[in-house]
């Protein structure tokens, strides 16, 4: 028995196993695959020079626990999937002793934290980075709503010191996966 163990993984080691652990298998390690996501399995998580970006948001007046819900429900527990940390989502309110604004919008604001501009720059393929299983389904339809709601938005980066928990970038191996028999 220990020699069929001992052959079962000196043959795994110099060739890999044959099908991955759960219901896939490794099809091709063709990163530029032009097929479906499906399922994706990462490399080691990378180091960066982490960033932040700080999203304003301009969004139909009243519209705050509409808009904040699809994000804490369909959108960040994926991005927080691949790697990304919310910091924090913020309604912008008067100043104490100044009147509430007339406007016929509200402003939010986003923070967030990446590993890196090139992980942030994959996160806007979200599904090459964490599938497109049920939560990247959630996703979707979060965004709509977000989108359906926002008047305009823009993006600001930043550089320099956050807390004590990095960010994690794991990149893709480029497999694609097919169904085990």
């Amino acid at each position: 028995m220990r020699k069929c163990l001992a052959a079962l993984a000196m043959m795994m080691a110099t060739s890999g196993p044959a099908v991955s652990w759960g219901q896939t298998q490794a099809a091709s390690g063709d990163p530029t695959s032009s097929s479906p996501n499906g399922a994706v399995r990462h490399l080691e998580a990378k180091n960066g020079d982490e960033i932040l970006t700080l999203r304003y948001f301009r969004i139909r007046k009243g519209s705050f626990p509409q808009f904040l819900e699809a994000s804490q429900s369909g959108i960040w527990p994926f991005y927080e999937k691949i790697g990304a940390r919310i910091i924090g989502m913020w309604k912008v309110i008067p100043s104490p002793g100044e009147p509430e604004s007339a406007k016929d919008y509200d402003e939010v604001y986003l923070s967030t934290r990446y590993a890196s501009l090139e992980h942030w720059s994959a996160t806007r393929n979200p599904a090459a980075l964490g599938g497109d299983g049920p939560d990247y389904s959630a996703l979707q339809k979060a965004l709509a709503v977000r989108q359906s709601l926002t008047l305009e938005t823009r993006v600001t980066f930043m550089r320099g010191e956050t807390g004590p928990l990095p960010p994690v970038y794991f990149p893709p191996t480029g497999e694609r996966f097919i169904p085990a028999p």
